[in-house]
This record gives structure tokens, C-alpha cells and sequence, in this order.
């Protein structure tokens, strides 16, 4: 997400080559899709273990808690707003804290907000800062395998933490190279499967499907067009059949403001276009950095995805994909 840079001093050489890499990748999408036959004929296919709907049915929220008077992060206002809104998912992000800046997690406050969302049927990803963007996620900061262990002894006490993310994972492969991730990966199995291990991911092909396919149980995809959704069914179920149906699809949707987007946080309309699209054609959709206080047009475009919503993708998010990668509205 870039998040760690949303006070604006994201370096420009560094927010440029991204950019550049984003523009690329488009490009070269046409030319992934030549290799779907290929890849199917020497994928290992889908592992059992995996949860092809681990967001469960609405969108997952991925947004700073809602803070108490003393400026600590209260669970119980938290899980109270998600419910109201019919939502039924947390990513928590574990992050130092920064001056001035909403309240995040650490592991104790982490700890305790899965405690209270167990009884609630809050589902609650752990999201892990990556080396690029520091890697302090404290206290095991860039010791993602004791990090994996701990979440996944956590998820075994309280089944509702489903999963951990590693955001931005597409920019770390030099330091998430197969044979590290592969080692997270049996970290977590060793101890709990069923916890899933999906990654930040802005592009699918083959190589990323064969060099990490068998070591993830998913990855967050993000769509990373603001002003609008022209392309992005297409775009997920072509990254579906690149990679076999391999494992789940993620789609992440942008709520909030970004470095390369000058004119603030997208509009409610797109939003929306989006969350239908994603939920549609991708296992489950992550709402990325809308503040849960009302009101706030954008938290009424997510009740609308809730339970009892008004949108036909309401309390189905992600549902509509089965894992025989078919899609199409029940």
C-alpha cells in the first residue's frame, strides 16, 4: 500500500520506478495470458487446505481503529461500528506508532482486539509491515517465520484470526525469495494450516504462480485505477486463469488517498463500481483505508456490501467464484 509513506515523504525515484513497474506489467498482461495453457498443463493444482473465501462475505475492512479518549485503540467501538454495517471482517495492521498519526497495533493490543472479536464473529487478518517500508512491526519486526508462528499459535486459541498479509510483498521478492517464503509457509502449516498466509501482490503471471504458488494460500491483488473500474473484470478473471485457479484471489479496492492519485481518495460511485466488480469475479474483497467514524459517504457505499445491504453482492462478497475459478451472480 505504501502506507508507511502517507505523510508524503514517499522518495520520488522510488515512487517513480513503481509506477514505471506498475505501467509494465500492464503491458505485458496480454502476453501472460499466452501462457495459461502451458502453466495448467504444470501446475501441482490446489492445495486442500486452503480457505477460498478466508474474508469471508462482506468486504474486509482495512482501516485504523477507532480510538478510545485517551487515544488507544478500543476494540469493543471498533467491533461495534463493523457490526452495525453488517461487515464481519478486520485487517489489523501491526505498526509502530507514529506521531500524530490514528492508533495501530501491537501485539498486545492485537492480542486483546482478537480476544473480543472471537465472541463477536469478527474475522481479523494480521497485516505485516514489509522490510521496504521498514519491516517494524514489533516486537518481531523482520522475523516473519516467529511471526508466522506466533499468529498461527494465536489463530489455534481464536479461530476468527484467519489470516496474515504481508503488504507490499510484489516490491520485497529479493527479500522474500521462494525458499524464505516456502519457510513461512511450513512455519505456519507445522502449527496451524487452516491459518492462511496471503500476500500484497499488484500483478499475477506464471513465474510469481510457480516460483510462490505452492507456498501461499492466496494473495491480496490490487486493482490501482482510482478514477475508475473500465477493465477490472477482465483483469481478475484473466489473472485466474493465468495462474490455473491455483489458489484464491483477494481483490484489494482503494478507499483512501495515495501518492499517485493528486486528487484525494477515490469517489464513493467508484468505490462502489469496484466492490461489485471484486466481489463478483475475485474469492473476496479488502476495502483499503476508509475511517469506520461516521458519517462518511464511503462507509455507507461498505454498509451497502454488509449484511442485509442493498447491493445484489450484499453478505455474498467473493462467493460468486468457485474454485473451479467459475464466476457468475447466485
Amino acid at each position: 500500500m505504501l502506507h508507511g509513506f502517507s505523510d508524503g515523504v514517499f522518495p520520488r525515484a522510488l515512487h517513480a520506478a513503481h509506477l514505471r513497474g506498475w505501467w509494465a506489467m500492464t503491458m505485458a498482461f496480454a502476453m501472460l495470458v499466452g501462457g495459461i495453457k502451458a502453466y495448467g498443463a504444470r501446475s501441482s493444482g490446489q492445495k486442500a487446505d486452503v480457505d477460498w473465501h478466508a474474508l469471508g462475505s462482506t468486504p474486509c475492512v482495512w482501516s485504523p481503529a477507532v480510538a478510545d479518549a485517551q487515544g488507544a485503540i478500543d476494540p469493543g467501538a471498533t467491533i461495534k461500528i463493523l457490526k452495525a454495517h453488517g461487515l464481519g471482517c478486520f485487517g489489523a495492521l501491526i505498526w509502530v506508532p507514529r506521531k500524530g498519526g490514528s492508533p495501530t497495533f501491537d501485539w498486545n493490543s492485537f492480542r486483546n482486539f482478537v480476544a473480543k472479536a472471537q465472541p463477536a464473529g469478527i474475522i481479523v487478518w494480521a497485516i505485516l509491515i514489509p522490510p521496504s517500508e521498514g519491516g517494524n512491526s514489533p516486537p518481531f519486526n523482520k522475523d516473519y517465520v516467529r511471526w508466522i508462528q506466533e499468529l498461527a499459535r494465536l489463530s489455534l486459541k481464536y479461530p476468527c484470526l484467519k489470516g496474515v498479509n504481508i503488504d507490499d510483498f510484489y516490491w520485497d521478492t529479493k527479500f522474500f525469495t521462494p525458499k524464505y517464503t516456502c519457510g513461512i509457509y511450513s512455519a505456519k502449516q507445522s502449527i496451524n494450516p487452516q491459518l492462511q498466509f496471503a500476500p500484497t501482490i499488484y500483478g499475477l503471471g506464471t513465474d510469481f504462480a510457480k516460483e510462490y504458488g505452492s507456498c501461499i494460500d492466496g494473495v491480496w491483488l490490487w486493482w490501482r485505477n482510482l478514477e475508475g473500474n473500465v477493465g477490472l473484470d477482465v483483469w481478475l478473471k484473466n489473472s485466474r486463469q493465468i495462474i490455473n485457479n491455483r489458489f484464491p484471489i483477494y481483490g484489494g479496492v482503494y478507499a483512501g488517498e495515495t501518492h499517485w492519485h493528486k486528487d484525494g481518495r477515490p469517489e464513493p460511485a467508484v468505490v462502489r463500481g469496484a466492490l461489485e466488480t471484486t466481489c463478483q469475479y475475485a474469492n473476496g474483497a479488502v476495502l483499503w483505508q476508509m475511517a469506520l467514524t461516521p458519517p462518511n459517504p464511503l462507509l455507507e457505499v461498505a454498509r451497502s456490501f454488509g449484511v442485509n445491504g442493498s447491493s445484489p453482492q450484499a453478505g455474498k462478497c467473493g462467493t460468486f467464484v468457485d474454485k473451479s475459478g467459475a464466476a457468475g451472480m447466485k
